[in-house]
């Protein structure tokens, strides 16, 4: 019996699709490349309320939970491996790794999806069993100690949506999330389910409601009018630094002097506070001479500035810092960086992988030390202090949103991009850092070394980027003067919207008890 007579004979016997069967791992690629394709570079967020469809249609014919296993892992591959490709700009190694961590949530997945398919309940308990199942994968991945990596949930692909986005100030990025796979499984099921046309028709109607209540909520959202209480003039300098000479000895003085004119430049416009990117005072800004010019700076244009340098202890305790410096160069208040990059900014575990040191110091990773506690900057407008998350830290909620509740009125996010080169990380990273506007209700301001520096309103608009006259907005040098509307809410999720993917686990805990009683 030749292969194809042999497929069509399985088909029958296990009531499999023969498209299944003769091409067993497209579906799970082609969900990896429209979850892939959903984010910058390409950012087509639309086809994220399907992404999930091919992979579900073939979790539905899996023979059993080993194999549900691996086509999640092919998706995740394929997902992460395409999305995240701009980490081969700093490790191919690194990238694999990343790649294949990251797909560990989408095979957790792919095999609770696979156990609620086989469940004799009703659709319905089947759709929110997966939506809910992505939903605490997401969680874990993003949450998980030391190696959280909340990069491209599902919710950040519609970022440049901003009707959609608005539902964030009620339950966060996770909650979006939550609909859209609550779509995807509910596509599925009804295809697949068709024959049962009243659960079929009434998975089509609740896809409706749910997009057209995103939808609407969101319009009436923007339809707000909230004055501002006032605006503040924020400059942000874009120094666009080449990773390859940015800790060079003989590049020092050229940075700071690019620096020294982007700041001089950006006074000009009489701002009330000019930021600096992370990172960007070439040295230990706590023992180098040259500080002492970066003070002289901030009193010869009468501003304050907030400066990102590194702080030297010790050997063994240096940190990733912001510096706040009042107009007369005194410095006021510094933020050490709480949440490090592993394996880019420190080794964890170090106890069991202290023999990755010499490895790490050939790649160039730093050994840097934790802050201790989050940092409100209060400063001349005492009005308005304000929160500083540095590099990645954007991409945690929960440090995002301790600082609204310190009673920040606006964040701030200085970052480095360079490693990338021109990618799509630049772009993936600012969808974090719209999302945490959105969700506090409060302004955020990014000031990158390369890109994407930008002004964010309180529901997630980008108003300004630093770009060129071609309209590139990384790996251009430059500054922006914006006045940022200072318009602060207590949002929903703050209130305590930020617990929903909590209760989604019990939720969940409870739903499968009921399922699984159905089934025995």
């Amino acid at each position: 019996m030749n292969s194809k007579a042999y497929a069509v004979r399985r088909a029958e016997q296990t009531n499999t699709p023969y498209s299944v069967l003769r091409t067993p791992y497209l579906y799970q690629m082609v969900s990896g490349l429209l979850l892939a394709f959903s984010y910058p570079s390409t950012g087509w967020g639309f086809l994220a309320w399907f992404a999930l469809v091919p992979l579900l249609a073939s979790l539905h014919h899996a023979q059993n939970h080993s194999q549900a296993l691996g086509f999640g892992l092919i998706s995740g591959i394929v997902f992460f491996g395409i999305s995240m490709r701009w980490m081969t700009h700093v490790t191919a190694a690194g990238w694999m790794f990343l790649a294949l961590m990251e797909s560990v949530s989408v095979m957790a997945f792919a095999w609770l999806a696979y156990g609620g398919m086989k469940s004799q309940r009703p659709v319905i308990f089947k759709v929110l069993w997966i939506a809910l199942a992505w939903t605490i994968t997401e969680l874990l991945r993003s949450e998980m100690p030391v190696f959280g990596f909340g990069w491209n949930l599902l919710a950040y692909s519609q970022s440049s949506c901003l009707p959609l986005i608005q539902f964030a100030n009620i339950s966060g990025a996770y909650g979006l999330g939550f609909l859209i796979a609550w779509v995807n499984a509910s596509l599925f099921c009804a295809w697949f389910w068709r024959k049962e046309r009243k659960a079929a028709l009434s998975l089509s109607v609740g896809m409706v409601l749910v997009m057209a209540g995103l939808w609407g909520y969101g319009k009436m959202t923007l339809a707000k009018r909230v004055e501002p209480r006032e605006y503040l003039r924020v400059s942000v300098l874009q120094g666009n630094i080449p990773q390859s000479v940015k800790w060079e000895l003989m590049a020092k003085e050229k940075i700071l002097e690019i620096y020294k004119k982007l700041t001089q430049l950006a006074a000009l416009e009489q701002p009330d506070l000019i930021l600096w990117p992370e990172a960007s005072f070439p040295g230990y800004f706590n023992r180098d001479v040259q500080a002492g010019q970066i003070s002289r700076l901030a009193e010869e244009v009468g501003t304050p500035l907030l400066v990102g340098g590194l702080r030297w202890v010790s050997e063994q305790e240096v940190y990733n810092s912001a510096y706040s410096l009042a107009k007369d160069g005194a410095l006021v208040q510094r933020y050490d960086k709480l949440r490090l990059v592993p394996f880019g900014e420190y080794i964890p575990f170090k106890f069991f992988l202290s023999w990755l040191t010499p490895v790490a110091n050939a790649l160039g990773i730093s050994d840097f030390s934790a802050g201790k506690n989050p940092v409100i900057f209060r400063w001349a407008r005492e009005e308005w202090p304000f929160g500083v998350l540095i590099c990645f830290e954007d991409v945690f909620m929960d440090l995002a949103r301790s600082l609204a509740d310190r009673d920040a009125k606006f964040l701030i996010v200085i970052t480095n991009d360079a490693w990338f080169g021109k990618t799509g990380a630049p772009f993936q990273h600012l969808q974090a850092s719209i999302f945490r506007a959105v969700e506090n209700g409060m302004a955020v301001v990014r000031a990158a070394n390369t890109g994407v520096s930008a002004f964010i309103s309180h529901q997630g608009r980008v108003l300004a980027t630093v770009r060129n006259a071609r309209g590139d907005e990384t790996f251009v040098m430059g500054q922006k003067t914006l006045d940022l509307p200072l318009i602060t809410e207590r949002t929903l999720y703050r209130r305590g919207g930020y617990l929903f993917p909590y209760i989604a686990i019990g939720i969940f805990a409870l739903l499968a008890v009921v399922m699984v009683r159905k089934k025995s």
